[in-house]
């Protein structure tokens, strides 16, 4: 015999940015500093991340363990919002004494997701912002015709994929082409651009 298994229609669908920020090294400060600082680290990272983005509209919250997901109406918003995080992070935070400064990896996806009864978000673009927050600098490859940096950022970065970058447009924000790379799960090659955010 067999078993249908049914699956529940999207509540809804709708156009969004996913921002997802990470934590580096959490267990390495849970070894060296002890796990009370690293709890100290990741309630420092959620409170920054809610400051960051509640002024820009953010739509959806979700915590991650060591970090967040979150989705914003626009692309802008969720750049303007992980600009300010990380700029925030740059200097350690007075809770954090005598641990490091804190480092985070980003990205930031636009796309498609769909919502279920709860509201919560799901889809291609939620799981790419996770792949593209983690590639690792020896993922990128040189392709004819193609840019790549000399240097790939391992931490303190904000990567976003192509569709990010054209929908910031004309935007107040500076942004260049990091590299092409395969993503985990997605099939091809994808452009990355990496967010210009340490202006003032």
């Amino acid at each position: 015999w067999s078993r249908r298994r049914w699956r529940r229609a999207p509540a809804g669908v709708v156009v969004e940015a996913v921002l997802v920020v990470d934590l580096v090294n959490s267990t390495w400060l849970a070894t060296h500093h002890g796990e009370d600082l690293a709890m100290r680290a990741r309630n420092v990272l959620e409170r920054r991340a809610a400051a960051a983005a509640n002024p820009k509209g953010v739509t959806f919250v979700e915590n991650t363990g060591d970090g967040c997901m979150m989705t914003f109406p626009s692309v802008l918003a969720a750049a303007e919002a992980a600009s300010k995080l990380l700029r925030g992070l740059r200097e350690r935070p007075p809770d954090m004494a005598p641990g490091p400064p804190l480092e985070v990896r980003a990205a930031v996806t636009y796309g498609q997701i769909l919502l279920d009864s709860r509201g919560s978000r799901h889809g291609a673009a939620i799981n790419e912002a996770f792949r593209l927050m983690s590639v690792p600098g020896d993922a990128f490859v040189i392709v004819e015709g193609e840019e790549r940096l000399t240097e790939i950022p391992d931490r303190n970065r904000v990567f976003l994929d192509e569709d990010a970058a054209n929908e910031l447009g004309s935007a107040d924000l500076k942004i260049r082409q990091a590299g092409v790379c395969r993503l985990k799960g997605f099939s091809g090659f994808h452009r990355v651009y990496e967010l210009l955010w340490s202006g003032p």
